[in-house]
């Protein structure tokens, strides 16, 4: 059993980190971050064989507890200014998000040797993108929107939901180019875990654990289990398709990429708040396109 130098496992703590500010960007992918900076693959593996792999269990183990433990700790601490900028300047970071999620497309296409267009990929590309406008129509109100917390509404199904959010949302830590946070939002729950987390650790300092702390700590709770469940299962289905089918895959993906769009597009106002919406848009597309320069993952 190979365990690695010091050096090693602070670099993978510091990956960690990129991987959940990422994680807490809507448009940006966790999963693609663990590809730019090469680990998917330990990644992948890790996941499948920590508890089978008896010999490397310990490494394993190891590898994802480090890597976990700076993406928690990312998204502890950028989750307050993410809150913020949605608070004072929303139509700015919706429009960064969309230079992002643009940015992040030429990833998918070139994730694989071969994405020639047929049939069966026209039809895994229209499947993906009407799930995600489907659920745009059906969703009211986008999950970028500040919304008033209020504990009193929350009981053991919202709890229950959060869970399944949170399964679902795990994706954005096994395929490259989806955002798990951009799920959060399709889901109509992105503002209300993103002020949950970004207040708990103020809250509690201030008041203790009052009927509200309790509520954001269910709430952050009941996401993490499913992210946990999400994770162990989209890993083997994830290894399954991208083996059997990548190319498909890689389509459906690209899919719900696009139809994001139309989830999260605000609309433009003519004024300085545009102007500054346009260079937010300029500086996410340049800072995505950077990041899939230094992709080479291929299926």
């Amino acid at each position: 059993m190979e365990i690695r130098n010091k050096i090693y496992y602070l670099r993978l703590f510091v990956v960690g980190m990129v991987m959940g500010i990422a994680n807490i960007i809507p448009g940006v992918s966790g999963g693609t971050m663990a590809v730019v900076f090469g680990i998917y693959e330990e990644l992948m593996e890790a996941l499948a064989k920590f508890i089978t792999d008896k010999e490397n269990r310990f490494k394993h183990i190891l590898f994802l507890v480090i890597l976990f433990a700076g993406t928690l700790l990312a998204i502890l601490i950028f989750s307050k200014a993410l809150s913020w900028a949605f608070d004072n300047y929303e139509l700015m970071t919706v429009y960064f998000f969309i230079g992002l999620i643009i940015g992040s497309i030429p990833v998918v296409v070139k994730s694989h040797h071969d994405m020639k267009l047929n049939r069966g990929r026209s039809i895994s590309f229209l499947l993906g993108m009407s799930i995600v406008i489907i659920l745009a129509l059906f969703q009211h109100g986008s999950g970028t929107h500040s919304q008033a917390f209020d504990y009193t509404q929350y009981g053991i199904l919202y709890y229950l939901y959060f869970g399944i959010c949170g399964i679902i949302a795990a994706s954005a830590m096994i395929i490259p180019g989806v955002s798990g946070s951009f799920i959060l939002i399709l889901l109509g729950v992105y503002r209300t875990v993103l002020d949950s987390i970004s207040g708990i650790s103020g809250l509690l300092l201030e008041q203790g654990i009052n009927p509200e702390a309790k509520v954001r700590i269910m709430i952050i709770g009941s996401l993490g289990v499913g992210v946990v469940i999400g994770i162990l299962g989209f890993a083997r289905l994830m290894s399954w398709a991208l083996k059997t089918q990548p190319a498909i895959t890689m389509y459906f993906i690209l899919g719900l990429l696009i139809g994001s769009i139309y989830q999260i597009y605000p609309g433009f106002s003519f004024n300085l708040i545009g102007l500054g919406s346009v260079l937010t848009f300029a500086f996410g597309l340049v800072l995505s396109l950077r990041f899939g320069k230094q992709n080479k993952y291929t299926t």
